[in-house]
């Protein structure tokens, strides 16, 4: 993954996020869907999926 890629938490995940942040096995993602209170969080980069639509 690199900043700009779209991705969803697991396989089966529906929402949709950005990864703002790559660090080494850990990205900061951020929802795409303006929302209030949406905020940047850290995953592990082994629980994301690529987005394809």
């Amino acid at each position: 993954m690199m900043v700009g890629d779209l991705a969803r938490i697991g396989a089966g995940g529906t929402s949709q996020f950005r990864v703002v942040e790559v660090d080494d096995a850990h990205v900061r993602i951020l929802a795409t869907r303006d929302a209030p209170g949406a905020y940047e969080f850290p995953i592990r980069l082994v629980d994301l999926t690529p987005w394809t639509e």
